[in-house]
């Protein structure tokens, strides 16, 4: 594919793909549980749930353009009725397929089906403690019932990552959920940091100290419990955020950060936006074709690093850092709200 990235003495633009390496593929807001961080929570959006042939056509798009990875998920996707069909249909094109779900409505046929089309999926456990679980998932019963469906994800072989929304709430519990995940048999453990979705929820964003010791201690579940083989973040953590003896730990556990040129989100309602959590809307799939919004020239505020600050641009980490999460810094903005490290700095 070549590289994606431009370097100078500053970085100064992105080299986008032909099209996206994986989609974020939502297949619907509705959901179980009523998780205070979600970002994409009842509501969010309005408009109709893309129909099953609506998403069928925008799957045969994606596999002429060459996207190799889907990623399902919602909302909770197992709550569509149409779920196998979305799926079968999406595996008979080629894609490699992985699905984000909170793992409570998941049966043995369920389970059975998603192993013929999936090698793993993506759960939450956000606590170790059920009550603490519970409160954070708005729902009592959904700790045993997210336990009850990892092991069913198990008993048919379908490995299960646990990703973790991570908070003040829970940043100290971290090692305790690791132990359980071993115990789960699940292969990996990702640390994604809360991204605030209101000024009121303020108090649940890490500050350096306890980013620094969840790093510590996610590094610690790496040694300690061999069977979880990948500990990461997926939200990746700006260098000047912590410490410098920290740089290296991020190097470690850092996903870079695709925003702009290597992935894409297709809402349920059909709107293409640069990830997940962005709500800047690049085109509709239910007016355009996904080709037409890939290349049109709506992206090319990202190509030129708008969603970059000029001090990450001239940073001697950029070619590791990259910037961290984007919209982990947007959404504080969003909310009025100063943030305090040296990429936004005058």
């Amino acid at each position: 594919m070549g590289c994606l990235f431009c370097w100078t003495v500053m970085l100064e633009s992105i080299k986008r793909t032909k099209a996206p390496f994986y989609v974020q593929f939502e297949l619907t807001e509705r959901c179980n549980n009523k998780c205070y961080f979600c970002y994409n929570p009842l509501g969010h959006i309005s408009g109709k749930e893309l129909t099953l042939s609506k998403i069928k056509s925008i799957l045969d798009e994606l596999s002429d353009l060459g996207v190799f990875r889907i990623n399902f998920n919602g909302g909770e996707p197992l709550v569509r009725d149409d779920f196998k069909d979305i799926v079968s249909y999406a595996s008979s094109l080629g894609f490699e397929l992985h699905m984000n779900t909170n793992s409570t409505l998941v049966t043995d046929d369920i389970a059975e089906f998603v192993s013929c089309h999936m090698k793993s999926v993506c759960t939450s456990i956000l606590h170790s403690d059920r009550k603490t679980h519970d409160e954070m998932t708005g729902r009592v019963g959904a700790y045993d019932d997210a336990i009850r469906g990892i092991k069913t994800w198990r008993k048919h072989n379908v490995k299960v990552e646990v990703n973790v929304c991570t908070s003040t709430e829970n940043y100290k519990d971290m090692y305790n959920i690791a132990r359980l995940a071993s115990d789960l048999d699940c292969y990996a453990l990702c640390s994604t940091r809360y991204i605030l979705n209101s000024k009121e929820n303020v108090s649940h964003l890490l500050g350096k100290k306890e980013t620094m010791e969840l790093i510590d201690t996610l590094l610690k579940v790496k040694e300690d419990f061999p069977n979880i083989s990948d500990v990461s973040l997926p939200g990746p953590v700006p260098y000047c955020e912590v410490d410098k003896e920290y740089y290296e730990k991020l190097r470690i556990l850092n996903i870079p950060c695709q925003y702009g040129y290597g992935l894409a989100r297709i809402s349920p309602v059909g709107k293409v936006t640069p990830c997940t959590i962005s709500d800047d809307v690049m085109g509709d799939l239910t007016l355009q074709s996904f080709k037409e919004i890939w290349n049109s020239s709506n992206w090319g505020k990202y190509e030129s690093l708008c969603h970059i600050p000029n001090n990450c641009r001239a940073c001697d980490d950029v070619k590791r850092c990259k910037g961290g999460c984007v919209v982990y810094d947007e959404s504080i903005l969003k909310c009025g709200l100063p943030i305090d490290t040296k990429k936004w700095k005058a």
